[in-house]
C-alpha cells in the first residue's frame, strides 16, 4: 500500500483530513473534516488552544483530535490526512523517540489500536482544503463539533472534493 498519495474514500472508511493552524499570539487552531465514499461529513471539528508548540508537535495534536472524533463516533476504517509529511511518515513506520513529540504519537497510536484498519496519506497542502478553510470558523467556545453537518465555510469546497472523486 502506496503512503503517499490521496486516494480514494473506499465504502466502509472514513476519511479524516487534519490541519493546524498557528496565530501569532500563541493560540493554535485544530482543524478536522471527515468525509465518507459518498462525499458527506460525517462530522468536522474545531478546537483553539492555548500554547506555542513546535509546528509539528501541533500537526500531531491536530491528528489526535481527528482520532479521538473517529472513535466518538465509532469509525473503525479510517484513513487519515495531513499535509506534514514528516510526520505522516513517522506514524506509517511507527517510529517513535523520547521526544514531546512522540508523547503524542503514543497517544494516537494507543488510540488507533481501537480502529481495525487506519491508512496514513500525505496530501499536499493545496489538496488539504477543506481542514484548511475551517480556519475561518468563529468559535463560540473552546471546541465545536458538527457531527452529519456542513459548516457553510466548507461546504463549496467539500462539493468540489466530491466533483473531482467521482
Amino acid at each position: 500500500m502506496r503512503i503517499y498519495d490521496q486516494i480514494p474514500t473506499p465504502a466502509d472508511f472514513v476519511k479524516i483530513n487534519c490541519d493546524v493552524c498557528l496565530k501569532t499570539d500563541g493560540w493554535i487552531g485544530l482543524r478536522v473534516a471527515a468525509r465518507n465514499v459518498a462525499g458527506e461529513v460525517p462530522f468536522a471539528g474545531v478546537r483553539q488552544v492555548r500554547g506555542f508548540w513546535p509546528p509539528e508537535v501541533a500537526e500531531c495534536r491536530a491528528l489526535l483530535f481527528g482520532v479521538k472524533l473517529a472513535l466518538k463516533y465509532g469509525y473503525k476504517k479510517v484513513i487519515l490526512e495531513s499535509d506534514c509529511q514528516h510526520i505522516i511518515t513517522r506514524l506509517s513506520k511507527a517510529s517513535t523517540f523520547l521526544t514531546d513529540l512522540d508523547s503524542v504519537f503514543n497517544d494516537i497510536f494507543s488510540i488507533c489500536s481501537s480502529f481495525d484498519y487506519v491508512h496514513w496519506s500525505y496530501v499536499k497542502r493545496d489538496e488539504s482544503f477543506i481542514a484548511h478553510h475551517l480556519a475561518s470558523v468563529v468559535l463560540f467556545s473552546s471546541e465545536q463539533v458538527w457531527e452529519n453537518f456542513c459548516p457553510s465555510v466548507i461546504s463549496p469546497y467539500v462539493l468540489m472534493d466530491k466533483l473531482s472523486n467521482d
